[in-house]
């Protein structure tokens, strides 16, 4: 029975979508249970990895969790949906952690401690602290983050104690399939990079990211790389985004996944591998009506391939809760799917 309603929800969230053909030392995870898409007939093993975008849970959204005393409320319209996947992602846009010093950027961000269970709750298995954000409360923030995530079971990745951590890739075994993942951030503060004796996270150095991909390839049978980077509020990335992404893809990379511009920028496909330059807002306070949607990626793995990309709409609503938009909604012309390789921008 488990299996039936786990596979009937996929396939419902695939239908809302546009369909698109197509830690140091790897800790392993088992599968969830019933997660597999496969009816019993011959054939490879399936499995479903959900992506998503950029997850702030302090200033307005902190506020209502703590007015509810539900610190997984967020998440309460779509939890079935990541719950159901053997591995969800999200770019978390904050520190949890009621430690560290306000670094007094222009946007400081911390969340409450207790957010860390809304993410367990909601099913999330790993997430970025490669962001912009994620040293808006110094050096120990982090460090606390970095242990309650981990406590809680859930892997972060792109940031870690040292150099060496924070671009180590952190390697998910889902039962056989051996997912890899990668994150990097390119927008300031640059001064939050990790050192060798240093926490910080993994700056987006085009030969060093290329080095890590080459190094996770055998590690792994997927390699997932996770870019902070790119021009708020833009509608697309910019040409170096499109070179560094496809040189990215020919170093061994599988899918590249982006957040940080805040509303959704396009999918590309790219030598039979698949590029989302911004998957937008996935939890944020934010006003203007574009950053509050977002997509979610929704990728089936056919035994150790991808077979398909679904981008699924996504909507935020008024009390800051991700809602999966209703079928009638049409995808922002922003969002469309490159099925060739996108024209590099003009300089």
């Amino acid at each position: 029975m488990i299996r039936w309603v786990r596979s009937v929800s996929l396939v419902a969230i695939s239908a809302l979508g546009v369909l698109v053909l197509g830690a140091l030392t790897p800790m392993p995870q088992s599968p969830r249970a019933g997660s597999s898409l496969s009816s019993g007939s011959p054939g490879p093993r399936e499995r479903t990895l959900l992506f998503v975008g950029d997850v702030m849970l302090s200033r307005g959204v902190g506020l209502i969790m703590k007015a509810r005393d539900d610190w997984a409320y967020p998440f309460r319209e779509v939890t079935e949906t990541l719950r159901a996947a053997d591995l969800a992602y999200c770019n978390l846009e904050c520190p949890i952690s009621s430690q560290g010093r306000n670094q007094h950027h222009l946007y400081s961000f911390r969340a409450d401690p207790r957010t860390v269970e809304g993410l367990k709750a909601a099913g999330f298995t790993v997430v970025s602290q490669a962001n912009n954000h994620t040293y808006d409360w110094g050096p120990a923030a982090l460090l606390d983050s970095l242990d309650r995530l981990r406590a809680a079971g859930i892997r972060a990745v792109g940031a870690g104690r040292n150099d060496l951590q924070a671009h180590y890739p952190v390697v998910v075994d889902l039962g056989g399939l051996k997912v890899a993942l990668l994150a990097y951030v390119n927008i300031d503060p640059k001064d939050a990079t990790a050192g060798i004796d240093r926490p910080g996270v993994a700056w987006l150095e085009p030969d060093r990211a290329l080095a890590d991909i080459r190094f996770a390839r055998p590690l792994a049978d997927l390699v997932v790389v996770c870019p902070h980077w790119g021009v708020e509020y833009a509608a697309g990335p910019t040409r170096e985004q499109v070179k560094l992404a496809r040189s990215m893809i020919d170093a061994g990379a599988d899918l590249i996944v982006g957040s940080h511009p805040h509303v959704v920028q396009p999918l590309e496909e790219y030598h039979s591998r698949w590029i989302a330059y911004s998957l937008g807002n996935f939890i944020f306070d934010q006003k203007n009506p574009s950053t509050q949607r977002g997509d979610l990626l929704n990728v089936l793995v056919r035994g150790k391939q991808i077979a398909q990309v679904t981008r699924i709409p996504l909507r935020i609503n008024g009390n800051f809760q991700a809602m999966l938009a209703p079928p009638r909604q049409q995808v922002p012309k922003t969002a469309a799917v490159a099925r060739s390789p996108l024209p590099l921008p003009a300089q």
